[in-house]
């Protein structure tokens, strides 16, 4: 059974298939026997006549799956940007880390050859010492 959508501003009138909106259980009305009979009342929310077809934000259901579709890549698309900005920031942080272990080493470079030019020039001075004393 086709029924015609009514007209809305900026929208054409399309044939749509009738639906069934009766889904509303009474869950608190049922037996407690748990026979599994339950009683089916009319969902109070699907007061809309069968057949007819709600306008979401005025568009027509072919526009919803487009928009759906769009969201949904963009939501996988902000996903992989945080994937991709995690990952981003690890490589930072164990690139930090790796320069901090090379600071370290040439730190403790430095201050070995720091020692050793302080030792030599101490030799180099008793040395020279030696020397004039020799000579004199």
């Amino acid at each position: 059974m086709l029924q015609k959508l009514g007209w809305f501003p900026g929208n054409p009138v399309v044939n749509v298939p009738a639906a069934n909106l009766n889904i509303g259980m009474d869950l608190w009305n049922a037996s407690p026997a748990g026979n599994g009979s339950l009683k089916v009342r009319q969902n109070p929310s699907a007061a809309v006549a069968p057949g007819t077809m709600i306008v979401r934000d005025g568009m027509m259901p072919d526009q919803w799956v487009n928009q759906d579709e769009r969201e949904l890549k963009r939501q996988k698309r902000k996903q992989s940007n945080r994937e991709s900005a995690r990952r981003s920031r690890l490589r930072k942080q164990a690139e930090c880390e790796e320069l901090q272990g090379r600071v370290e080493t040439l730190n403790n470079e430095n201050r070995s050859l720091r020692d050793e030019l302080k030792r030599l020039s101490e030799e180099c001075e008793k040395v020279t010492s030696e020397n004039n004393t020799i000579k004199g």
